[in-house]
């Protein structure tokens, strides 16, 4: 499966009526996530976040956490895949 199927099957079939969390992705370089709850594993392989719903598992190489403030969390570095867990 690709990325882009990745993003796909991560926003189907949620009810969009109130935000679970918002995910905007920069290319490959980035990706920026709304209404983060916590961060439960950070590594530069691999960053886990809870969310209102459950979470999602950022993958790639050299991440690196940007800025986290207020439910904001920007991740830099070689994005290969979100999922939702």
């Amino acid at each position: 499966m690709g990325f882009k199927d990745d993003i796909i099957k991560l926003f189907s079939g949620e009810d969009t009526t109130l935000p679970q969390f918002k995910a905007t992705i920069i290319g490959d370089n980035a990706v920026y996530i709304e209404f983060v709850r916590k961060i439960t594993k950070y590594s530069p392989e691999e960053i886990t976040v809870s969310l209102k719903s459950g979470g999602v598992v950022i993958r790639g190489e050299k991440l690196y956490i940007k800025k986290y403030c207020a439910g904001d969390l920007a991740i830099c570095g070689k994005i290969k895949s979100l999922e939702r867990i």
